[in-house]
């Protein structure tokens, strides 16, 4: 898969191509119902297979306010979006003039001009240019006069819920990090890079990785988790998070920390992903150390054992 960042870097238009066209935050199942269809199609008619996204939520451009988090930074949504073999991955930059593009330029420029588009790919949900304007009703009515056949995908039903980004964050704000794996086809992986925090784990003889989240990505619910930790280097290792207030250290702030099972080493300054595989508690306060470090030892316990059997 070759990723094109910003329109501007296309040095020559596409031809022949089947585009997918949304946000694909999260990469769920709604999405790869998308990109699945894309790659399929183009084999099918020897096509170009190619996904279209932004680098940001446009509301984040157009009501920052009201930007919801992240569901993935944006290394994490190209390896997801890799994962399925579209020979291109293609990031407009979402700025002022992209936004006041009506449908007809988005269509004949974008979609058309500068991407080949002979078949396009859309949730029956999607809009896309100025005020959204451009729909599935649109496109029907424009697929003769244009040249493209359109593939409107119906949303794809999770446990009777349609997958969405907005369901995947409502689950992660629940902490029903298992719930919200069924929706997006993996764990909720979370990314940051790794700060040096107050160190009391490391004198509760449990030291922990604390993760500044990356790209503005949500964090689930504050709660203990049995999570998988994946390492630059590649290397992935049961672990147990916390995130939350650590109420029972007066003045210790929110965090998310993590104990890696089975590890030495220096993680300060790398990059760092947890998955989520099951929550185990809430967040809770405790009279003393000595307790918290007790409900530690549980807890590290119980995550060996929601682990035993994941394949990492």
């Amino acid at each position: 898969m070759k990723v094109i960042h910003g329109l501007e870097a296309l040095t020559a238009p596409l031809q022949h191509s089947t585009v997918a066209i949304g946000s694909f935050d999260g990469v769920h199942l709604g999405h790869q119902a998308l990109i699945r269809q894309a790659v399929e199609d183009a084999r099918r008619h020897s096509r170009t297979s190619v996904v279209f996204t932004f680098d940001r939520h446009p509301a984040e451009l157009l009501r920052p306010d009201a930007a919801p988090p992240r569901l993935a930074a944006a290394f994490q949504r190209e390896r997801f979006i890799g994962e399925w073999n579209p020979d291109y991955l293609v990031v407009a930059r979402f700025e002022p003039a992209l936004a006041s593009l009506g449908r007809d330029e988005f269509l004949w420029q974008i979609l058309k001009g500068m991407l080949g588009a002979e078949a396009i790919v859309e949730g029956i949900d999607f809009g896309f240019g100025k005020n959204r304007e451009g729909n599935v009703a649109y496109l029907q009515q424009m697929q003769q006069a244009a040249g493209f056949v359109l593939y409107a995908l119906s949303p794809v039903l999770v446990n009777g819920m349609p997958a969405s980004s907005t369901h995947v964050r409502d689950l992660l704000h629940a902490g029903q990090v298992e719930e919200a794996a069924d929706v997006l086809g993996r764990p909720y992986w979370l990314a940051g890079t790794v700060e040096k925090g107050m160190q009391l784990g490391r004198t509760l003889g449990y030291p922990t990785a604390n993760l500044h989240p990356a790209e503005k990505q949500m964090a689930p619910a504050d709660g203990i988790y049995a999570v998988m930790a994946l390492l630059e280097d590649g290397i992935m290792l049961p672990g147990a998070c916390s995130i939350g207030s650590r109420p029972t250290v007066e003045g210790a702030g929110r965090s998310i920390e993590t104990y890696l099972l089975n590890y030495e080493g220096d993680l300060y300054g790398r990059r760092l992903e947890i998955g989520f595989v099951k929550r185990l508690r809430d967040e809770l306060k405790f009279d003393d150390l000595q307790s918290l470090q007790k409900q530690m030892a549980a807890d590290v316990e119980q995550t060996r054992q929601v682990m035993k059997d994941i394949r990492l």
